[in-house]
């Protein structure tokens, strides 16, 4: 089973750096089972779990080592610890000896370890307590006259015999000494509450270091302790804080009944969850936490098929299973009603319950709009067709072409038949996986939204509805068909118009080229339904874009076909289209070279001719044999990537980056995008989505934040009646104080932002999703080596640990393996990063000869034997910012390369799968490959949003991968310890821990960088060519009020206290225009001097301005990355005088 290959590789790592680790060798095993070590002794054997004697100093940390451990924090956050609440009781003054227990628990070679708890009055307690001591003897040998050093593991176990009699106010310290082992238990009375006591006991070594050396006899290992109360341990209380939010007291009242019941010092703690009252608390050195998986709930009798919904003939059963739906969901509001709450809660309970009958009621409107209005109803059934028919397509396996002995090249394992709806035996592997299934939390958030698309003056559509799901739950399904539904009806509506529809943003790169090949898929779909319905559906194609910066896609066609040109001559291998494979049938797109390496293919790519001998390039399908679709049309597909193309076409859904907007003020003819054709307002996109709305936020999200006020007057279009603006939809995992940050961004209004779906009355049942105790969730295991030289090596050691593991685990098949094959190494830096990809090829991979021959002899091993229990680092693969553009998709491919049952030699690495694969936060949000199960995390990430991101891309299928993920905390970085030692606390409720974003679009750094931008913007897209051409003539003032007007208004509703200042900068940008006479909107290149001096308008801040400007020119944002202000080195003539003594 997945769980027991799991539990195989805790077990390794806890052996391998807390021990016992017997190797069952001759001469290496006492006959009691107990280890003998002989090549190492035990504290370069073990790291962790070690209790030192007094006195024990850092030693042995390299100056290079010491820079890698050491922090620049001073204190740990509080974070985790939200405090335990002492008041309304006791302080006692705690003894200086009670104080230095702490301080010997925290210690970098610890000689205790501590745990604080809560027990009730009349209440007692008794300990077990646990270790290893090594004794050393030498050896030697008759005949050769050979020294061998041994040492003797004897494991200690120690109960107390009578109950431990507790401190009180008048002796608050008492110590049990645990024999006559050097081991003694202390109870400390930190607090006295109503009726409990919070107590501090500790387990220490009170062995005397003698000498400068640490000797591995005065040491205990493996040092464990276990308190028991009669009568079950009280919880520790939490401090409340004076001023509580909204999102504070929802937090208390979801989280109520998940108590803290200890927290550790030195070490982490552990509890007893298996009986009513929790009986034991254990000190822990190797915590973990199974944080159980979030699912789509399945409600009984409700059933939401996709191919249903598309028929016509079953349009009577689709209402009845939707008006199912929104019964059953009021029923569970009713049963919130009658849930008793605590008084303090329960003003916050009646809040969640209102927003739940509010999502309730918009469903059934939904529900009503599709059996009074036509258009609604065949919008929503084609939509349905759409999504069903993307499932099915995206879904087929990469066909690849092979040389077919010929010239040519042929599809080496074509599936027999392409999928069809209406067939079910054509669907790929059909009794393996669920196809045409809304998950009910999709098709609710689609009903609650269908009025809002199909009327632009709904007062829902300003209110932006925010999809708050677990990462894999389904986010992206809920919003690409709100997508589909949204292209339908406004074409419905006018079939003439084209333009775009849609806009999607995301802040990654990584995430936007993967997301673009599913909406690929979606877009595909609808094209098809299009040219089968163009009488009411148009002539013009439904298309999809993707608008990134030149580092991932050519932003021009020449630039394309170049590119194009270059990998058909076999000069570069680097492939910057990112089509991979064909949406729709798919077949292999890209790069295909002949057996012999001398005629290359690019299958899917086409260079066709264009306007005035131009060229143009297009995705055209080769997989003509099979009948795809798109293979057959000769236009091709419907996807363009280059921004001469999106600009022309205007494509139906635009997909980019947050960053690409920064680039409008240099691009007037993105005005098509908006609706606008030479400065006259045509149309306006419909729907905005925001994936991964977390990201947004801090320095990156308040310049998001002030180009919105530019994006959001570019998609308005001015009525009689008032002003209809696009609906937003955004999306998260994780979010904290999501009403002020939706409100920043976006200027809707506090109350005019609705977390869908709505919270309940506890964490785990929202109605639409419910945590499943029966399913693997994601294991987290804590590593903290106090015991460890350096931090370098508990990586070097850990890293290698898994690799071995993972290789020499029992497993029924070789596949079996493959779930942790892959270790994903997660860093906060790229700095830190760089450090471990150094380890690879040297450190971690002669660990791994280490262990082997720890454990084998290669002379008793058969050559068969020694490739089962050796392990390689054959590949490893980087995913960061450093990463070139063109890279990202070939990289994401190489993940998904399982485990083989049979490893080739190295000469065909290609093939291989990647061993380690290092990380940061780029692989934080929209990584979702499937096969991934193990996880290692190098000192806890900036955020829990961060946190809980980067790990949720581990264990997506928990069935045959249930995730593991290790965190390697440093003993040098307080933050890190304070984690480690609430580390079961902080893990029962990740999501209560999310730190709220901050996003301050109108700060001083903010406008002074970007406020010219988004006016400038406004003029250069909001007007024609006449206004846009060289040289930027000043703007007339009814131009000028206008753009002013958006922005005072914006201010007004998001940061009033931010529009004075804001408008005398916006003053000051207009009166450098005036004063300067520009001659270019933008610098132009390779000018000649003798034409005299071309100064622009605006330049890129990365550029260095020209001297010959002589200071005119506005340095202009293209990124959204960075708000603070760079400064620039030059040499001046400058005069020295003397200075006065």
């Amino acid at each position: 089973m997945a769980e027991d290959r799991r539990e195989q590789l805790k077990q390794f790592v806890e052996r391998e750096f807390i021990g016992p680790d017997p190797v069952n060798w001759e001469g290496l095993l006492q006959e009691n089972g107990e280890e003998i070590l002989v090549t190492d002794p035990p504290r370069t054997r073990y790291i962790a779990g070690i209790l030192f004697p007094h006195g024990a100093k850092e030693e042995n940390n390299s100056d290079d080592e010491k820079d890698i451990s050491v922090s620049n924090e001073d204190a740990a956050d509080d974070e985790v610890n939200q405090g335990v609440d002492y008041s309304a009781g006791d302080q006692f003054e705690v003894l200086e000896d009670a104080e230095e227990l702490i301080d010997r628990s925290n210690a970098f070679y610890q000689s205790a370890m501590s745990i604080t708890v809560a027990i009730n009055d009349g209440d007692s307690i008794s300990a077990c307590v646990t270790a290893g001591v090594y004794s050393k003897t030498t050896e030697t040998n008759a005949e050769s006259g050979k020294v061998t050093t041994k040492y003797y593991r004897r494991p200690l176990e120690w109960k107390n015999d009578e109950r431990f009699i507790l401190p009180d106010k008048n002796s608050p310290l008492k110590k049990y000494p645990v024999g006559d082992t050097g081991l003694q238990v202390d109870i400390t009375l930190r607090y006295r509450k109503k009726d409990f006591g919070i107590y501090t006991v500790t387990l220490e070594n009170t062995k005397l270091m003698e000498g400068e050396q640490i000797h591995d006899e005065d040491c205990f290992f493996q040092a464990k302790m276990r308190i028991t109360s009669e009568n079950g341990f009280h919880f520790l209380p939490e401090g409340q804080r004076i001023n509580s939010d909204e999102d504070y007291m929802s937090n208390l009242l979801l989280y109520r009944d998940v108590k803290n019941y200890a927290i550790g010092h030195g070490c982490a703690a552990e509890w007893d969850e298996l009986s009513d009252s929790v009986s034991w608390i254990e000190t822990s050195v190797f915590p973990s936490y199974e944080v159980k998986p979030i699912v789509p709930s399945v409600i009984s009798g409700v059933t939401l098929s996709m191919k249903d919904m598309s028929c016509d003939d079953k349009f009577d059963d689709v209402i009845s299973q939707l008006n199912l739906l929104c019964k059953k969901y009021a029923e569970w509001i009713e049963s919130l009603e009658k849930t008793s709450v605590p008084d303090n809660l329960k003003d916050t309970a009646q809040r969640h319950i209102g927003n739940c009958w509010k999502c309730q009621r918009r469903m059934e409107n939904g529900v009503r709009l599709l059996k009074s209005d036509v258009n609604v109803r065949k919008a929503f059934q084609w939509m349905n067709e759409a999504m069903i028919s993307q499932q099915l397509h995206y879904g087929l396996p990469l066909q690849n072409w092979i040389d077919d002995g010929d010239g040519g090249i042929k599809i080496e394992n074509a599936v027999s038949v392409l999928p069809d709806i209406n067939n079910e035996s054509t669907w790929y592997k059909k009794d393996e996986r669920v196809y045409g299934q809304w998950r009910p939390f999709q098709l609710a958030f689609i009903l609650m939204n269908l009025d809002s698309m199909n009327n632009r003056k709904s007062k829902e559509r300003k209110i932006v509805d925010l999809i708050w799901f677990p990462t894999g739950g389904g986010k992206t399904e809920a919003y690409l068909g709100l997508s589909a539904y949204t292209i339908f009806i406004r074409r419905l509506q006018n079939k003439d118009n084209a333009g775009t529809a849609i806009l999607m943003r995301y802040t990654l790169r990584l995430l936007t080229a993967q997301q673009y090949e599913r909406a690929a898929a979606v877009i595909c779909a609808c094209e098809l339904i299009r040219q089968n319905n163009e009488e009411v559906l148009g002539e013009e194609e439904i298309n999809i874009g993707l608008w990134v910066g030149g580092d991932t896609t050519p932003n021009h066609v020449k630039d394309a076909v170049s590119k194009y040109n270059d990998i058909k001559s076999n000069r570069t291998d680097s492939n910057p289209f990112v089509m991979l494979k064909c949406p729709w049938c798919g077949a292999q797109m890209g790069i295909v070279d002949s057996a012999d390496g001398k005629i290359r293919h690019t299958p899917g790519y086409k260079i066709l001719p264009g306007p005035r001998k131009s060229k143009r390039f297009i995705f055209k399908c080769a997989n003509e044999d099979n009948r795809c679709a798109f293979a057959l049309r000769p236009s091709g597909l419907p996807l363009y990537i280059i921004d001469d193309d999106i600009y022309e076409k205007k494509p139906t859904l635009v997909l980019g980056t947050v960053d690409k907007f920064a680039m409008l003020p240099y691009r007037p003819e993105a005005q098509g995008l908006f609706g606008y054709d030479n400065g006259e307002k045509i149309t306006s996109p419909d729907l905005i989505i925001q994936d991964e709305l977390h990201l947004i936020s801090g320095p990156l999200g308040s310049m998001v934040g002030h180009y919105e006020t530019m994006i959001n007057d570019l998609c308005t279009e001015t009525m009689p009646s008032g002003d209809i603006s696009p609906k937003i939809v955004a999306s998260t995992a994780t979010i904290s104080r999501a009403k002020e940050q939706c409100h920043a961004l976006y200027g809707c209004g506090i109350d005019n932002v609705f977390q869908f779906p709505p919270a309940g009355l506890n964490a785990g049942d929202s109605f639409f999703a419910n945590e499943d105790k029966n399913k693997n969730g994601r294991k987290y295991i804590g590593i903290l080596a106090a015991g460890s030289p350096s931090d370098a090596t508990t990586a070097i050691r850990l890293y290698a640990a898994l690799l071995y593991a993972a290789k020499t685990m029992e497993v029924d098949k070789e596949s079996d393996r493959d779930p942790y094959w892959t270790n994903v190494g997660y860093y906060n830096s790229i700095r830190e990063l760089g450090q471990a990809k150094t380890w690879i090829k040297a450190d971690i991979d002669q660990y791994l000869d280490v262990m082997y021959k720890r454990r084998y002899d290669d002379k008793r091993l058969s050559q068969e034997e020694y490739k089962k229990y050796r392990r390689y680092i054959y590949r490893d693969e980087e995913l960061t910012s450093r990463i070139p553009g063109d890279k990202v998709t070939a990289s994401l491919a190489n993940l998904n390369i399982g485990y083989p049952e049979e490893r080739d030699t190295e000469d065909r690495v290609k093939e291989h799968s990647i061993d380690i694969c290092l990380a940061t936060n780029m692989i934080s949000v929209g990584l979702d490959v499937q096969r991934l199960g193990l996880m290692t995390v190098a000192g806890q990430p900036k955020t829990t949003s961060e946190y809980i991101q980067a790990t949720s891309r581990v264990g997506r299928n928990a069935t045959f991968a249930p995730g593991l993920v290790f965190v390697l905390y440093r003993p040098s970085r307080p933050r890190d310890k304070s984690f480690y030692e609430q580390f079961k606390q902080y893990h029962s409720k990740l999501y209560c821990f999310v730190e709220p974003t901050s996003v301050t679009p109108f700060s001083a750094p903010v406008r002074e960088r970007a406020l010219h931008a988004i006016m400038i913007g406004m003029m250069r897209l909001e007007h024609g060519e006449e206004f846009n051409a060289d040289p930027p003539r000043f703007p007339k003032q009814e131009i000028i009020d206008h753009v002013r007007n958006v922005i005072e208004k914006r201010i007004e509703d998001i940061d009033p206290c931010e529009l004075e200042d804001t408008m005398k900068w916006f003053d000051y940008r207009m009166e450098e225009w005036e004063d300067w006479n520009p001659q270019k909107w933008t610098p132009q290149k390779n000018f000649d001097m003798s034409m005299g001096n071309p100064v622009p308008l605006i330049y890129s801040s990365s550029d260095k301005p020209n001297a010959i400007w002589d200071g005119r020119g506005i340095p202009t944002p293209t990124s959204m990355r960075s708000v603070d202000a760079s400064c620039e080195a030059d040499c001046i003539k400058s005069r020295y005088t003397e200075r006065d003594e």
